[in-house]
């Protein structure tokens, strides 16, 4: 049987609001990264955090 390498993908990219796994790539060990999805949900979740700490609450 021939040996052939495998290669496995122990870098992950993860949105740093949501969570969620933007995707993966090559690395010699785990390496983790966080940047900002796309995702709709998340767009218009991170916009409505932002108009909150803009308009602080009157006391």
């Amino acid at each position: 049987m021939e040996n052939s390498p495998v290669s496995l993908e122990m870098g992950v990219i993860i949105c740093r609001h949501c969570e969620t796994e933007i995707g993966t790539f090559d690395s010699e060990k785990v390496t983790t990264y966080y940047s900002d999805c796309q995702e709709q949900q998340c767009l218009e979740g991170r916009k409505a955090v932002k108009s909150e700490n803009n308009h602080p609450a009157v006391r």
